[in-house]
């Protein structure tokens, strides 16, 4: 599933292209991609609706389209937005097509079709998810002291709290297991009896994973791809996720994998304590 990462490279790749162009009209082939309102009303209410800009926050896009109106995107498992030349073929797998006032059209498609899109004017509905967002590693919110206090009555797994986007806004299974990788920390440590130290550690090191997975135009394994059609490079720099088996990076251990949260969690048994 794409991460902040991905979704913030779809975001810079997708906006020189969409905004400032009009919607003429919307073509939806698979209806319950729309989560809100109808089908109907979706492509009705956005034809002339002009795109002025393009949000992220955590996983979800935000196609600014008027003052308080938005379209929210959840790409979820394998869910792409695609600008591609009017005069060129339809991608693969294409769901939904925003036919534009310019030269190019603005695709969603979705292999395994989990994506999620509505329309929210003027903010007569409340996406669960979205509301409750926690703070991102890429911001100032996500502090030590912020995620002890988060963590204060959480006897689980450290890793599930981190995933829980109501704590950390963003963050999968990929850059879940490279953050506590570069912290040190088991994935199973009970989320309440970390550090002060650990905290910050552990903070540090989502920012710095973040950061590099955006640098590195985010990470693709199977499907992702960005605006315009290219994959991620980060894959080459990750060090525990994906590698079951492999030798540790740093001290040549074989990496062992357990579930966490119900989530394979690729980790170092000799760097991670």
């Amino acid at each position: 599933m794409p991460e902040l990462p991905e979704v913030e490279q779809v975001r810079k790749t997708l906006s020189p292209h969409v905004v400032g162009q009009t919607i003429k009209e919307v073509e939806i082939r698979l209806p319950r991609l729309i989560q809100y309102p109808t089908a109907e009303e979706f492509a009705g209410k956005l034809k002339g609706k002009t795109i002025e800009s393009i949000e992220r926050r955590g996983k979800y896009l935000r196609l600014n389209v008027g003052k308080d109106t938005y379209i929210l995107v959840h790409l979820r498992m394998t869910g792409a937005l695609l600008a591609v030349a009017k005069t060129a073929p339809e991608p693969d797998y294409a769901k939904i097509r925003f036919v534009l006032t310019g030269p190019e059209d603005l695709w969603f498609t979705d292999i395994r079709t989990f994506g999620t899109l509505y329309l929210i004017d003027h903010d007569d509905k409340i996406i669960e998810g979205y509301a409750t967002l926690g703070p991102e590693p890429v911001g100032k919110g996500l502090t030590a002291d912020y995620l002890e206090k988060a963590c204060l009555k959480k006897t689980g797994a450290i890793k599930a709290v981190i995933l829980d986007q109501k704590i950390v806004a963003g963050l999968g299974n990929i850059y879940a297991d490279e953050a506590l990788f570069a912290a040190g920390i088991l994935p199973t440590r009970q989320a309440n009896k970390l550090t002060k130290e650990e905290y910050e550690k552990l903070v540090q090191a989502m920012k710095k994973v973040i950061a590099q997975g955006i640098k590195n135009h985010g990470t693709t394994f199977r499907n992702y791809q960005d605006a315009d059609g290219h994959k991620g490079d980060n894959v080459r720099h990750l060090m525990v996720y994906g590698r079951k088996a492999e030798p540790c990076k740093v001290c040549g251990t074989a990496l062992e994998q357990i579930k966490v949260a119900g989530r394979g969690s690729v980790y170092c048994p000799h760097c991670q304590k």
